[in-house]
């Protein structure tokens, strides 16, 4: 079995492939024979109304749900079966739409667990203590309200703020590939703004995205490449310009789930 790429020693995102994957709830299938491919260090999004297996595609990404058949690939090495916690150490990091956020404890409590899901590196205490450190700055200089933020608890904040930390809760992960599902649900335009803009340093930074959304227009300006997902198939896709021109498309297959 090929070993998978260490997040630790990797300077840029991965490259995620799925081929022919087939996915679903019990004996209903969502998604079948599905293929796509996300280059490293580039953003894709993946748009369409309720229903049309996004989300499945991301559960299954990070080995949330049972694949039935066909593969997932980080940098080309299988990560099917391999179960969540370490998929998600192998640098696949996945923001579920519900955030999954612990409203009991504070915001520096829920970065935390980043740290104690993955463990720590091998080496002495103090040098441990200091890429800690260095992450968490990372973090606090995308979203600096988190650091002003650090000691109430999360179940406090607003969605917008509830939001950028699950964004960073997984940033502390090391991702190569960040997985993000429907991050602007629920918001305020001008915190989805805030967000995309952090989300866009990411992106130049090498970081790989796949964009789960509904805010059509939003998606598509962000990402290189926007794919259109309806009942489980492929029906359009395309670069940024193509997209942006074909709005007419757009609204024929997602009809309200694209945004004025």
């Amino acid at each position: 079995m090929q070993p998978l790429p260490s997040p630790s020693v990797a300077a840029r995102g991965a490259t995620l492939t799925i081929d022919k994957l087939s996915v679903g709830y019990g004996n209903l299938p969502v998604l079948e024979q599905f293929s796509l491919h996300v280059p490293a260090g580039q953003a894709l999004a993946l748009i369409g109304p309720n229903g049309a297996g996004k989300s499945t595609l991301a559960r299954a990404i990070s080995g949330l749900l049972k694949v039935s058949s066909g593969d997932i690939q980080l940098d080309g090495a299988s990560i099917v079966g391999r179960g969540a916690s370490l998929i998600a150490a192998s640098g696949v990091l996945h923001v579920a739409e519900t955030r999954d956020i612990f409203g009991d404890m504070t915001v520096w409590e829920n970065l935390m667990v980043a740290f104690d899901n993955l463990g720590r590196e091998a080496g002495s205490r103090a040098d441990a203590l200091a890429k800690e450190q260095a992450a968490f700055e990372r973090v606090y200089d995308l979203f600096p309200l988190l650091r002003e933020r650090r000691n109430q608890l999360a179940g406090n904040l607003s969605g917008g703020q509830q939001q950028m930390l699950a964004i960073g809760r997984a940033l502390l992960g090391r991702p190569r590939v960040l997985v993000l599902d429907e991050p602007s649900l629920g918001l305020a335009r001008i915190v989805i703004l805030e967000i995309y803009k952090t989300l866009d340093r990411l992106r130049q930074d090498g970081l790989t995205i796949l964009l789960i959304e509904q805010a059509a227009t939003t998606a598509i300006q962000f990402a290189e490449t926007t794919v259109v997902l309806v009942g489980g198939k492929i029906v359009m896709q395309g670069s940024r310009a193509e997209m942006s021109n074909n709005a007419d498309v757009i609204r024929h297959y997602l009809g309200s789930a694209t945004p004025a």
